[in-house]
This record gives structure tokens, C-alpha cells and sequence, in this order.
């Protein structure tokens, strides 16, 4: 997220923050001066030096030394650089146990040089035996040696942990409060931000986020540098390994797997293959340039896997991916839908768009759509109770959707067509220009059965699938009647209706 949107959805307080976090002796009286401030000032909030002191953590206690990085660790993976504040807090807590987890098991530091490890094993431990903590000055003197001994942070926690000193001594979990002061400390730092979007979120700011990965020698999330991984050819995985001197038999997935393991940099793996091979995968990327020098090309692939957005699927059903890239679906952005593997062809966008859409309907808000007979049909359809219908068709475009004369007389057809009384047609689109409305109002006058016709983003009625039960207590299912609506259903429009829907 961009600095100007954060901004106009924060408070006084957490815009009091983030002022405080670079601009001294500033008036924080009024909300609106503030935001116009600290957009005044971006550049300076953005200032690379000022990014870097605020990333040194030597100076102050060792639990919010630890819970700072694995927050900003955690939030640097996330898509948008952006977290709900209890899942935050949860997935912090879930990273502590899943290190402690990790460490337990034989093998976890097989490929770790093992003369590296002991030296710096000896000297952690002498470092503990003083009052049973790390000082700023035993903390300097570690991360000169895990630096100089070429030990990463990952290796440092599992061997603290087998110690029994992470996340603290006794390897006990961080509760919620010293999690709150970590989030604290970093917002008067101006590292994360504070706002309010339905719900409590945390975020890194656009303009600051590379900066920070960089810093932190961040190069790619985890998920999509696996994306990365698992394009590559079996050959080149081996090659990636073998030059850097780890076993390289196995599967494919033991490969890109062990990669991941070893922590070897996506521009360290990328550099091992060859300027042609690089070419190749720039070729089977969407809108990306091909040509250039070998550092270039690296830079682009990476630059390219950086911008994807992931998600992870819980469930079995495959539509479920698909409903995770609605949007992306909506929208055809084929560098999203081809970099994360949802689509082969384009040709299959709309089709998957589709998929998603029925999902939604059936999975998250309970009404399982009828089957239609024959080819030439609406992409869904719902009886309602009193046996009336809703219908809906979805159209994906890369611009905004205009609601053409041949869609018109299609959807007037849908209707007229149909046994059942339609009490809605639902249009799902990526965007509308504005007078789709007047299309939408022509189209209930002319359907001869006073049809509502909403106009419907594919984000927002994700945002109703994902949401609507925040809006009632009991209900199994979700009331369609929120739907009933002729013209924009906006998250406003539909917030409002499902205030007395459900």
C-alpha cells in the first residue's frame, strides 16, 4: 500500500507515530495536517539512512529485538506488506513454535559448515552464562561473528533454541503484551503503520518496503522464490546446489526444497545458469523485458516474482485457488496468473474466473448454484425459496467493463429465457465505467419482470464472501436479498444492506 491511502486510514494516534517517527517538534493536533505532512515529507521518510538507523536493534532489549525482526520478517511476506493484527500476533507466535519445532529435528542444520557452528556455538553460550540475557554489546559482538563466520540469522535461532534460550529462556513462547510493545517500538520508528480497514491491520509502506528488504538482505517472499524454484529444470536445480557446494541427488522437489533450505539467495541461484538460460525464463514470463546483461536479466526475474501476489489454499477443491485470484482473474493479469501457475493459457482465464465465482457462492456463502443444461446459458444460477432465480454472468477485461449492446441484449435473452421469475442478474466485472448504470436500469425496465441488475467488482463481492458473517450472529447462510439492487453494489452499498439483511 501506498503512503497517501495508509495515511487516510489512520487515526490520530498512529498518525502521531509515524510523525514523531521522522519529523521532531511537529503539532499533532489536527488529523488532517498531519496526513498532509507526512506526505509533504515522504521523501524524507523514505531517506535510506533514516531507514537503516531505525533497523538497529542493538540498543535495546533482547525481546523486542527478536519479536521486531520476526514482525518484520513475517510482514515483508505477507501480500501488500500487510497483516489483520491478531493473525499477526498469531503467526508471530506460530514462527516461535515452528523454530523450536525445527530445531528438535537431526537434520535441520545438515548442510550448515560445521566447524562455523561450533565456534560460534562456544561463544553464544558464554554470551548466555552472564545473567542469563544478551546485552547490546554480546549482541554486537554476534552478529559481527555470525557475519564474519557466514552463519544466518535462521542457523543463529536454531541454535539458540537447542540451547533453550529462544524465544526465551526455556524456550517459552512471547505472549501478547511483549508483542504489543514490539509493535510499538516499531511504529515510533516509522517502520510499520497502524489502520483501520473493517479491521485492524499493520503495514509496511510501499516506500519503504524495498528499501528495508534490501537492508535486510531480503530479495524475495518465500512463497514466491519457491514459484521461482519450481520453474526451474531439474538440471539447473542441480547446478544451483553443486556450485555451492551442497548434495545435489534427488527429486525435483528435494531440490528446489534443499535451495530453500540452504538459504541460497535467489540472485545467488539465478547466477549460476547461463545467459541463454536466463533468456528462457524471461520468454515464458508476461510482459518483461528479455534483453540485457546477465545481471540485468536477474534482476528483471527477480523483479518479476517480487510484484506476485500468493495465496495459500486450505481446502482440497481446486476452485478455491481460483476463487484466491478472483480479482487477478477479473482484472486478466496474466503476469500474477502465470507467475503463480493458476493458468497455461490465456484462454483460460475466463473460465477459471467463473470457477471462482461458483465457488463463492457455494462454498462461502452456502447456496449451491443449479445446473444448467446446453452451452448457451448464464455462468450461474440460484433458486431461491420462493423459487425465483438469480442469475449471473462474469466478464473479465483488462479495462473497465462497458456493458456493450450485444452483453444487453444477451443478458435481456438470459432473462426472457428463463422459467422461473429472475429477481436478480448479477453482473461480476473487474471495473464499470459510469454508465453501465444507465445500461443496468434500461435492462430491469426492459426485462419485462422487474429484474434488479446489480453491477458487481470481483473484489468486492470477495470482500462480502470473506466478510459477511461479521455482519450477523446465527444465519448459515447469506441473505441474497443483499444482492436485490439495481446499479453499483459497492462495499459501501452492500455494508449498508447487510446491516438489516442479516
Amino acid at each position: 500500500m501506498k503512503l497517501e491511502e495508509i495515511v487516510s486510514k489512520m487515526s490520530k494516534l498512529y498518525l502521531g507515530r509515524l510523525v514523531d517517527s521522522f519529523l521532531k517538534d511537529t503539532p499533532k493536533d489536527n488529523e488532517k495536517e498531519m496526513r498532509k505532512l507526512i506526505l509533504k515529507n515522504n521523501n524524507e521518510f523514505a531517506d535510506y539512512d533514516r531507514i537503516k538507523s531505525k533497523l538497529n536493534f542493538i540498543h535495546i532489549d533482547r525481546n523486542t529485538r527478536v519479536l521486531n525482526n520476526l514482525l518484520l520478517y513475517i510482514l515483508l511476506n505477507e501480500n501488500d506488506y500487510k497483516c489483520e493484527k491478531n493473525e499477526l500476533i498469531q503467526k508471530v507466535k506460530q514462527k516461535e513454535k515452528e523454530i523450536i519445532k525445527s530445531s528438535k529435528k537431526e537434520g535441520c542444520l545438515e548442510f550448515s559448515n560445521k566447524d562455523s557452528l561450533k565456534i560460534y556455538k562456544k561463544v553464544l553460550i558464554t554470551a548466555w552464562k552472564w545473567q542469563d540475557d544478551i546485552n547490546s554489546h554480546e549482541q554486537n559482538i554476534l552478529n559481527t561473528l555470525r557475519e564474519e563466520l557466514d552463519i544466518s540469522i535462521g542457523e543463529h535461532r536454531i541454535i539458540e533454541s537447542r540451547l533453550g534460550y529462544f524465544p526465551q529462556k526455556g524456550n517459552k513462547i512471547h505472549g501478547y503484551k511483549p508483542i504489543k510493545e514490539s509493535l510499538k517500538d516499531l511504529q515510533y520508528r516509522g517502520l510499520i503503520t497502524r489502520l483501520r480497514d473493517n479491521s485492524s491491520y499493520f503495514v509496511i509502506p510501499e516506500e519503504i518496503a524495498n528499501t528495508m528488504k534490501n537492508i535486510l538482505g531480503l530479495e524475495l517472499k518465500k512463497d514466491t522464490y519457491k514459484l521461482l524454484l519450481k520453474k526451474l529444470k531439474k538440471k539447473q536445480l542441480k547446478t544451483i546446489l553443486k556450485n555451492h557446494d551442497f548434495p545435489y541427488s534427488g527429486t525435483k522437489k528435494e531440490l528446489y526444497t534443499r535451495i530453500l533450505n540452504t538459504q541460497i539467495k535467489p540472485s545467488m541461484a539465478l547466477g549460476q545458469l547461463t545467459k541463454d538460460e536466463l533468456r528462457e525464463i524471461l520468454l515464458d514470463l508476461e510482459d518483461i523485458n528479455i534483453s540485457g546483461t546477465k545481471e540485468e536479466r536477474i534482476n528483471n526475474i527477480i523483479d518479476f516474482y517480487d510484484n506476485l501476489i500468493t495465496y495459500k489454499v486450505e481446502s482440497s477443491d481446486p476452485r478455491e485457488l481460483y476463487f484466491n485470484y478472483i480479482d487477478e482473474l477479473a482484472n486478466r493479469e496474466y503476469n500474477q496468473l502465470r507467475g503463480n501457475n493458476i493458468i497455461d493459457k490465456d484462454l483460460s482465464v475466463e473460465h477459471y474466473f467463473e470457477e471462482a465465482t461458483s465457488f463463492l457462492f457455494e462454498k462461502l456463502l452456502k447456496h449451491t448454484p443449479t445446473k444448467m443444461k446446453g452451452n448457451n446459458n448464464p455462468d450461474g444460477r440460484l433458486v431461491c425459496e420462493n423459487d425465483d432465480v438469480i442469475l449471473w454472468d462474469n466478464k473479465s477485461c483488462e479495462l473497465d467493463y462497458n456493458f456493450p449492446d450485444k452483453h444487453f441484449n444477451q443478458f435481456k435473452r438470459y432473462i426472457q429465457e428463463e422459467k422461473n421469475r429472475v429477481t436478480l442478474f448479477l453482473v461480476v466485472a473487474p471495473s464499470f465505467t459510469s454508465d453501465c448504470l444507465i445500461k443496468a436500469q434500461k435492462l430491469k425496465a426492459q426485462s419485462n419482470e422487474d429484474t434488479d441488475v446489480g453491477l458487481i467488482t470481483a473484489k468486492d463481492i470477495k470482500f462480502i464472501a470473506e466478510n459477511w458473517k461479521d455482519y450477523c450472529s446465527d444465519d448459515y447462510t447469506f441473505n441474497l436479498q443483499v444482492f436485490d439492487y439495481t446499479g453499483f453494489l459497492t462495499k459501501d452499498v452492500l455494508k449498508q444492506r447487510m446491516k438489516w439483511a442479516l
